[in-house]
């Protein structure tokens, strides 16, 4: 059991002249705190994130998830409005047209990749004469307007005398009660525990529950994170790509699996669609993750990376599947040259 408390009435405990901290000296506290855990991080495991947010990692991501207009706008459930009627000249239809095709690409905005973050060990201050104060933890929460819940400071004195960070479920809960946010339940919905999580995947509905996930977590939530890989796992094994493909979520789904190396089933999917430019920009996603690859290295001197070359590349040194791919990658041009012959006769 925890007592919930602003940093405003820290001057009404009286117990130690300690409590009464400024947001600068906490904020300064949590900072440090966060800091040495990312060297710690760095240390022991590399990191995606810097890797997933590089420019031209999420340039290929963007063009590999593509743009169905239609997909993307397609139907939403919302509450029903009145629909709007308006005469427009050409021009001005078009630049309506245009912005909306700006606000459409809100929608395909990748969720962040991210390792599982650490919790907070180290106390900041250890005060053994508070042990025993009271029989529950004080939370101190600096509600100071505009700030974001990954930066509002939130620290919990515990019953036997220590000041530490607070914990990122019970900091969680303190955003959920000063900052609710929309779509985002205080406790976490039964549907993501593991037996119903399960049903949802054999109905395959992979992307309300990513949808929902990214509304009640963040990134870097254990929960978060064990969602979504169980979901891109799923999808893998089932074939299902084209569920995801023009939304959100297919960057992240081809960013899991460039990350572990296991690309192959998602690009047999894009031969056999006959999306060559995709499956290329996979295998560079591919190479610009792991740039000590024996496929990056086969690259590394090609200039242009035609997608012929790059997936050629790819069987030759990486692939797990590689007679599948040869297959594949075989039947498409055989098609595509059958199309240009018939095209050339009819002509």
């Amino acid at each position: 059991m925890a007592a919930s408390i602003t940093f405003s009435s820290l001057r009404l405990l009286s117990t130690s002249s300690r409590l009464i901290l400024s947001n600068n000296i906490i904020r300064c506290l949590s900072s440090t705190q966060s800091g040495s855990q990312l060297t710690t991080d760095a240390a022991t495991e590399r990191d995606p994130f810097p890797v997933f947010s590089d420019k031209k990692v999420q340039d290929l991501l963007f063009r590999i998830t593509g743009y169905d207009y239609l997909k993307v706008a397609g139907p939403q459930k919302k509450k029903i409005s009145p629909a709007v009627y308006k005469l427009l000249t050409d021009e001005e239809m078009q630049k309506d047209i245009d912005e909306a095709k700006e606000r459409l690409k809100f929608r395909v905005q990748i969720p962040p990749f991210m390792n599982q973050r650490k919790r907070h060990l180290t106390p900041l201050i250890v005060d053994p004469d508070l042990a025993g104060f009271d029989t529950s933890s004080y939370v101190f929460v600096d509600v100071s307007f505009g700030l974001k819940d990954r930066q509002r400071s939130v620290l919990m004195r515990e019953t036997n005398g220590d000041l530490r960070v607070a914990p990122w479920d019970v900091k969680e809960r303190m955003n959920g009660i000063f900052n609710p946010r929309v779509g985002r339940e205080y406790m976490k919905p039964k549907m993501f525990e593991e037996q119903f999580l399960e049903k949802l995947i054999v109905q395959k509905k992979y992307l309300y529950i990513l949808d929902r996930a990214c509304c009640q977590f963040e990134p870097d939530d254990p929960d978060f994170i064990r969602t979504t890989r169980r979901v891109y796992n799923a999808i893998n094994s089932m074939q299902d790509f084209d569920l995801l493909r023009s939304t959100r979520h297919f960057g992240s789904l081809a960013f899991y699996f460039a990350w572990n190396t296991s690309i192959d089933d998602l690009l047999l999917d894009m031969i056999n669609r006959d999306l060559l430019s995709d499956a290329g920009d996979l295998i560079n996603l591919y190479c610009l993750i792991h740039p000590s690859s024996s496929c990056a290295q086969e690259l590394s001197n090609v200039s242009g990376k035609d997608p012929d070359v790059c997936i050629q590349a790819y069987l030759k040194t990486d692939s797990k599947k590689k007679s599948q791919l040869e297959l594949s990658l075989q039947a498409i041009l055989d098609a595509r040259k059958a199309k240009q012959k018939l095209k050339t006769q009819t002509n």
